[in-house]
């Protein structure tokens, strides 16, 4: 049986872009393989949140955020993915090649060139000119 989740008390709090579709849908099959109701999810869309726990806004939509709630650390990047990952058993195979590409350097570059190449829509939609969708950066 599935713990009473206001019995449980939540590890991990995961700062999400939510205009973010990938993003979005991984928070989706997240909750669904979060059994043990670990997770909390937040959006980094409302400055609200941002500003009751110290958040930046431009570092937020940079890199997902991550807070261990026991002792309040916060992670970013690809280290609130390995956060993330030691979180859920059926990620555990994967947690020391993740482990292994902050060792050796790759897993903070790889993490933020997927990053910056992700698809941002805000819900919604855009109201005339009032929003614009950015062409990609030439590489």
């Amino acid at each position: 049986m599935r713990p009473n989740k206001s019995s449980k008390r939540r590890e991990v709090m995961i700062f999400y872009d939510s205009f973010c579709p990938v993003c979005s849908k991984s928070m989706r099959i997240l909750t669904k393989l979060d059994t043990g109701d670990k997770f909390q999810y937040e959006t980094i869309r409302d400055n609200r949140i941002l500003e009751r726990y110290h958040i930046n806004k431009e570092e937020a939509e940079k890199r997902m955020h991550t807070i261990r709630l026991k002792d309040r650390k916060m992670e970013t990047g690809i280290f609130s993915v390995l956060r993330i990952m030691k979180q859920i058993p059926f990620f555990w195979v994967l947690v020391p090649f993740i482990q292994l590409s902050i060792w050796a350097g790759a897993g903070p570059g790889l993490y933020d060139w997927l990053a910056d190449r992700r698809t941002i829509l805000p819900i919604g939609g855009c109201d005339g000119d009032s929003c614009s969708i950015p062409k990609q950066k030439s590489r």
